[in-house]
């Protein structure tokens, strides 16, 4: 083969990465303005048993430019990233809440016994098994 390129399809190499440009780190203030339009929202009817109403989205990306003029923030994928790491958090802390476990402010150590932790593990594990 020319060109010293060994991959047979002439593309970019297997070990090639594609970069993801549309990964973005969250300031303190952006995830202030969202939970405050996502609280907003709830208290305007938007939210029902199982979720929000459709077009939640783009009033949340309308709240954030209004916060935030400059904003490349968007509804898809920004927001909607969000708010699922939001809930992948939420459930662990409320998992480690019902166990028993705590934390202490003081020395920032989780606050629990090694039977309460090794139930806490047990039913992360359970439970991460039931997503797969």
């Amino acid at each position: 083969m020319e060109g010293g390129n060994n991959n047979p399809g002439g593309g970019k190499a297997s070990g090639a990465r594609k970069t993801n440009k549309t990964r973005r780190i969250w300031s303190a203030r952006e995830e202030q303005v969202l939970l405050a339009a996502l609280k907003d929202l709830v208290a305007h009817g938007w939210k029902s048993d199982n979720g929000f109403r459709t077009g939640y989205l783009v009033r949340c990306e309308n709240a954030m430019k209004v916060a935030f003029p400059n904003t490349d923030l968007l509804a898809t994928p920004h927001i909607t990233s969000k708010i699922t790491s939001w809930k992948k958090y939420y459930g662990n802390i409320v998992t480690a809440e019902s166990s028993g476990v705590g934390f202490n402010t003081t020395t920032g150590e989780l606050d629990c016994t090694d039977e309460q932790w090794d139930a806490t593990v047990r039913v992360r594990l359970i439970l991460r098994d039931k997503d797969d």
